[in-house]
């Protein structure tokens, strides 16, 4: 496509309709409770192989029972939720929040940052960052930086045989700043990933939407065939009911005019369902085929209702012209990108199709601006729109998947 292709999604902001990014839908129940399942086991393991395999010095009893809070803590969720309950935002939040406080009691009793498995501390700030809000995320990176700065000062001593080791103060600051790093690192990288794939799924489900809802709209044309298949019989029958009763007596008195009224209108009737079978001959199913130029022109119907010159070039001209496939999501996605380039073109919008051997290019350009220039790093993001958003679900408006629209569309094969 060209650069200077109109697209009037993405000549501004970034509104996202609220009905396709669902970020705050919240979190199956049983995610949560298989992690801290998870957590669970390979805390009683760590305890049983520190306490009793290598015969540490810990305080194990209330470090068992805080492991057994957490199993009935799931237990509880479990028995009293469905498996597939969907925790809110807050409560998922407040959930995680459980474990690092959890842990970080575990932490403490255990040496603090000497711990080597303070590392896990990160777990519930990835796991927020995944599925949670970026204000939950905060909360969470706040806290977890609260109670490592705590543990680098109090804490009890590290699990050993004899004497603990006595770890110099710059060593613990060296690991106090890497998970301060890898805490702030880790969810702004998590989250980021995370909130992309979100809008591109949502943006890939409106798309799906809108291409439905063409489908649909096309296969009405077989419909209509069929209503006048249907409808030709018993219009026929009463235009012969009809032409009878003129040569009778009644169509002597008052009824002559409405029996000729009658017989017009029947005649009226079978020419519309004659033009709806016509019509639907020409190209009713996905999988008709048409001429190169034909589709183009169905595209520029499509994006009716301005008043620019579309001109259209088909080349090289010393071939014949190809067939291709009619499909609406090709018609839809082109006929977006010439509607867009109508709004902004100043005369005339050029429409050049040129052929080769396995594909066709076709190039929509206009005489208008193009782009503006913080906006061309950006092209092929969802949701890049200056329309205001609406709930229709279409990309003409203000969704901001006008550029996004044509790039699964536009791929035909050609068939010579």
């Amino acid at each position: 496509m060209s650069e200077k292709t109109a697209d009037a999604n993405i000549y501004g902001g970034n509104q996202q309709p609220a009905q396709f990014l669902t970020r705050d839908a919240g979190v199956l129940l049983r995610v949560q409770t298989l992690l801290r399942w998870l957590a669970v086991s390979g805390q009683s393991v760590t305890i049983f192989v520190v306490g009793f395999v290598l015969e540490y010095q810990m305080p194990l009893v209330p470090c068992i029972g805080l492991v057994l809070m957490s199993v009935m803590v799931n237990t509880a969720l479990w028995l009293y939720y469905p498996s597939n309950y969907r925790l809110s935002p807050k409560f998922a939040a407040g959930y995680l929040m459980y474990d690092l406080l959890q842990l970080t009691a575990l932490l403490f009793m255990t040496g603090g940052l000497a711990n080597p498995f303070i590392v896990m501390i990160l777990a519930p700030v990835t796991v927020s960052a995944t599925v949670l809000t970026a204000r939950a995320t905060l909360l969470l990176v706040g806290m977890s930086c609260a109670v490592i700065s705590l543990l680098a000062y109090f804490h009890l001593p590290l699990p050993w045989k004899g004497e603990p080791p006595n770890f110099p103060e710059i060593y613990l600051l060296g690991v106090w700043a890497a998970l301060m790093l890898g805490l702030a690192f880790i969810s702004a990288y998590v989250w980021r990933i995370s909130h992309e794939g979100r809008r591109m799924t949502a943006a890939s489900t409106a798309l799906q939407q809108v291409l439905a809802r063409e489908h649909r709209l096309s296969a009405l044309d077989g419909l209509a065939a069929a209503a006048a298949h249907q409808l030709g019989t018993p219009l026929g029958t009463i235009g012969l009911i009809a032409k009878e009763l003129q040569s009778s007596p009644l169509a002597d008195g008052e009824l002559s005019e409405d029996l000729k009224s009658l017989l017009t209108e029947t005649k009226r009737c079978k020419e519309i369902l004659s033009s709806l079978t016509t019509q639907s001959d020409q190209g009713d199913t996905i999988f008709s085929r048409m001429s190169l130029s034909a589709l183009i022109q169905e595209a520029i119907d499509e994006a009716g209702g301005h008043e620019k010159q579309i001109l259209v070039t088909i080349g090289p001209t010393d071939i014949s012209e190809p067939y291709v496939i009619r499909q609406p999501e090709i018609i839809y996605g082109l006929g977006n990108l010439i509607e867009n380039a109508a709004e902004f073109a100043t005369n005339a919008v050029t429409v050049a199709a040129q052929i080769e051997a396995q594909r066709i290019e076709i190039c929509v350009s206009d005489d208008g601006p193009g782009f503006a220039n913080d906006i061309l790093p950006r092209l092929g993001e969802p949701w890049l729109t200056s329309r205001p958003a609406s709930g229709d679900m279409t990309a003409q408006s203000g969704m901001g998947l006008g550029f996004l629209l044509p790039k699964p569309c536009l791929r035909e094969p050609v068939d010579k």
